[in-house]
């Protein structure tokens, strides 16, 4: 008798460690689509920031190549360049994430299905990282470049980090035509980068792939 109570202790200790095992998975789960969640919704913004900035970088490179920069031409680098030649600073929700991989809350998720599904996004998402540091990389050789074009005493300081007020008429501190093509294969190296790579290749890639995880976590999960 004794041997069946301390049995049937070990099974209700059991059963109630399993039970709330499954409490911790299914939380993690509603706090993982709430992440992704927000992801989606960064994700479409940079997708829609970067196609803005691609036509800006486009525009710019067109200028440069068409040879004719007269004062409204040049006006319009240095806004342009001003205004899209910035870095990318996308960082997605990692809150649960975090969680799940500190705690060791990756062995809760019992389905295996929806445990790779979120191996597999982390790992697009690492990639996505990847694809802009090295874009910025690139930025930045342009930003260099930039800085013996324009002069900065132009841009109207008194109102924050104008792009498009000036003091007095914007003048190119060169018009040395191997630098301004340098300048301008740059920046139409990284806005091809910026929409292909990153865009395309990346961004929109990753709001399926979040939309996708949502569906089969909250199928296999029964959420709301």
């Amino acid at each position: 008798m004794l041997f069946l109570a301390v049995f049937c202790g070990f099974l209700a200790e059991y059963q109630l460690e399993h039970m709330i095992e499954h409490q911790r998975e299914k939380q993690f789960m509603k706090s993982l689509v709430e992440d992704l969640e927000k992801d989606i919704l960064t994700l479409q913004n940079e997708s829609n920031l970067i196609m803005r900035q691609y036509e800006g970088l486009d525009s710019l490179t067109n200028i440069i190549y068409n040879g004719e920069l007269d004062q409204l031409q040049v006006r319009k680098m240095y806004e342009l360049q001003r205004k899209h030649l910035t870095p990318i600073t996308l960082r997605l929700i990692n809150r649960t994430e975090l969680q799940l991989k500190n705690s060791g809350g990756m062995r809760l998720i019992r389905n295996r299905l929806v445990a790779d599904s979120i191996i597999y996004y982390w790992s697009i998402t690492e990639l996505l990282y990847e694809t802009k540091d090295n874009i910025n990389g690139h930025r930045i050789k342009a930003k260099d470049i930039s800085f013996s074009l324009f002069s900065n005493k132009y841009y109207n300081h008194t109102e924050g980090f104008s792009f498009n007020t000036f003091t007095g008429e914007p003048e190119l501190m060169t018009k040395n035509p191997i630098l301004l093509s340098e300048f301008a294969n740059r920046i139409s190296h990284m806005s091809d980068l910026l929409k292909f790579n990153y865009k395309q290749r990346r961004v929109d890639s990753q709001v399926t792939n979040g939309k996708r995880l949502i569906q089969l976590i909250k199928k296999e999960y029964h959420l709301k």
